[in-house]
């Protein structure tokens, strides 16, 4: 299957073993066929000049929303790394997740999607697998209810990660579709019995989920990401894109 979406990953799975402007890091993305990295930019402008040596490009970055009180850093770093998406995980504070809390973050975001969206920014709130639990506390909704109702959708969309909406215990083809109209980013996530796995290797029903990409006019990215390996991170980002080319023809 062919897609516009390009495929980009994200850096987490380096773990503490690598950084990720490494050289040794970077040639490995690129041979492994990826077309951009999701991290963190130390340096925009050195960062830029090696992924632009090895043609690949910064997808974006990764927040809180603790620190999209005040994007204008951000906004420099996106417009120096000539990228034009930011997600962000979670509320603010991970431990706490009340209505407030949630009506709190929501405000914020859409505060900060509003003015990034005037500078070119599109802003996706990243679910993790907590947002699909039920609380008695807001009527039996979920804090993902909460966040769809709340998010401003000319500032604020989805970044979906399936991964985690399958941890959940929801279908994330059936997820994605209720959603269509507000999925602005995908991040590819798998897993097994004993943790996160490669692409293609775990519970994820890719095969699923890719048949319904172009029902999803909106999506920007599709980015892979492994929050941990269990084997050296360079084979594990490689097996992943190679899975996602060869047994779903991405």
């Amino acid at each position: 299957m062919t897609t516009r979406l390009k495929i980009g990953l994200q850096a987490i799975v380096l773990g503490k073993k690598y950084n990720v402007d490494e050289d040794r890091v970077l040639d490995a993305v690129a041979a492994a066929g990826y077309d951009a990295l999701e991290c963190v930019a130390n340096d925009p402008v050195s960062f830029r000049r090696k992924l632009t040596s090895r043609r690949l490009v910064y997808a974006g970055a990764h927040t809180t929303p603790s620190k999209l009180t005040d994007v204008g850093e951000l906004v420099a770093a996106l417009h120096t790394m000539g990228a034009e998406d930011v997600c962000n995980s979670g509320l603010l504070d991970w431990n706490k997740r009340s209505p407030q809390d949630y009506r709190e973050t929501i405000e914020i975001l859409n505060q900060a999607g509003r003015k990034l969206r005037a500078e070119g920014i599109r802003l996706h709130y990243h679910n993790h697998d907590f947002e699909f639990e039920k609380s008695d506390a807001i009527g039996g909704k979920t804090g993902m209810d909460l966040l769809l109702e709340g998010l401003d959708p000319k500032a604020v969309d989805l970044c979906v990660d399936v991964g985690w909406v399958d941890k959940a215990g929801l279908d994330p083809v059936d997820f994605l579709l209720e959603n269509a109209d507000r999925v602005g980013y995908l991040h590819f996530k798998d897993y097994d019995d004993n943790g996160w796995a490669e692409i293609g290797t775990g519970k994820v029903d890719f095969a699923a989920v890719i048949r319904i990409l172009p029902r999803l006019p909106g999506a920007r990215w599709i980015i892979l990401e492994q929050d941990v390996a269990r084997i050296d991170p360079l084979d594990s980002l490689r097996i992943s894109r190679n899975n996602l080319r060869e047994k779903f023809g991405l």
